[in-house]
């Protein structure tokens, strides 16, 4: 009985950008009203009533007539990008202000105690924002699904990092009070990147973000080439731009390991076509690379503990995860290559010129 009088239990309100067809989008909503909270609105915004996900979301809505929701459309943001825009628009509803906000992305599928433990953390003064992540499960099998979800998943081992870590835009609690302190509505006017930009101005104000492993979001893809490298690609542009630090530790490390890497290539073949003594430093050079698929291994186990509902899809995706971790620093490299080229990404059929 203690414990639980001492549970931070605020109102809430969790937003739920959505747009076209997303796959799942009907069971994540549904997700999303059936959270083990009881102080709670779910409010989500579709870009207009003509989007495919506004009937969907209108539907199962409709269908969960005893939950407390609302759904509206985006007013847009001239500057700012579609996401960003509904995520201004829901904060501006006149639904009633709620003493804390959650984001939540509509591809992200939440277990029922989800909403609580994001939120509890947020009775501590010094900490900005709470924040979960997304755990991709490749849906059919496909081999660049893998590669997709272990880069995705390498992205993990920073959130443990108070330097590092941010709020992630698809997992995020954060009180009212603290959206004023760092005026969101002028942070947002004209960013592109909701979760960048808000770690920016949290950070600025001496926040710290609380990493929760078990508020990570289960995400089913099945991508191809092409698109997983089109999204990594933004991705990195975005960490260019908005945490430069980040992406500049990103860079010495993925240069030291191909250079270790290449190094040990050529050991390797001087080992063979020449002496054994080769050997030790070839073994040596190789480490991180071999080392890899162990990590990999780790990183699973750790997050099946913080997610047991989907403890199965861990389990078959795991040993395909650690052969695909082989060449996702190669891709990471490729993709630090590619961001410091270029300032324009494109997201959900938009085109966007970030500032340098």
């Amino acid at each position: 009985m203690a414990e639980q009088t001492h549970r931070f239990r605020p109102t809430v309100c969790l937003i739920l950008p959505c747009k076209g067809p997303e796959p799942g989008l009907e069971r994540n909503i549904e997700a999303a009203l059936r959270q083990e909270y009881d102080n709670y609105h779910l409010t989500v915004v579709t870009d207009s009533e003509q989007d495919p996900a506004y009937g969907t979301a209108r539907a199962v809505l409709s269908r969960n007539p005893e939950k407390h929701s609302r759904l509206c459309t985006s007013e847009g943001s001239e500057n700012a990008s579609g996401k960003v825009g509904a995520l201004l628009t829901a904060l501006d509803d006149e639904g009633g202000r709620p003493e804390v906000y959650a984001f939540l992305d509509s591809d992200s599928l939440i277990p029922s105690t989800w909403l609580r433990e994001l939120v509890d953390p947020l009775k501590e003064d010094s900490i900005g924002a709470t924040t979960g992540f997304r755990w991709y499960f490749p849906a059919d099998g496909g081999f660049w699904s893998y590669v997709e979800a272990e880069w995705n998943a390498a992205g993990t081992n920073i959130l443990f990092s108070n330097r590092y870590n941010f709020p992630w835009g698809g997992a995020t609690a954060i009180r009212a009070e603290t959206l004023d302190r760092i005026n969101i509505h002028e942070i947002w006017s004209e960013a592109v990147s909701d979760d960048m930009s808000l770690n920016s101005a949290l950070k600025n104000k001496g926040y710290m973000i609380r990493f929760l492993p078990q508020c990570t979001t289960a995400t089913f893809a099945d991508n191809n080439l092409q698109h997983f490298l089109s999204w990594a690609i933004r991705q990195t542009i975005l960490t260019r731009v908005y945490n430069h630090s980040l992406w500049r530790y990103a860079t010495v490390a993925y240069s030291f390991f191909d250079l270790t890497s290449v190094l040990g290539i050529i050991t390797a073949g001087l080992c063979v076509l020449f002496s054994s003594s080769w050997l030790l430093p070839s073994v040596l050079l190789l480490s991180p690379t071999l080392l890899g698929p162990f990590r990999s291994l780790h990183r699973n186990s750790t997050f099946k503990r913080a997610m047991p509902q989907f403890r199965e899809k861990f389990e078959k995706a795991a040993y395909k995860q650690a052969i695909a971790s082989l060449i996702v620093p190669w891709v990471m490299t490729y993709c630090i290559i590619k961001s410091s080229r270029s300032r324009e990404i494109e997201w959900r059929g938009r085109k966007y010129m970030l500032p340098e």
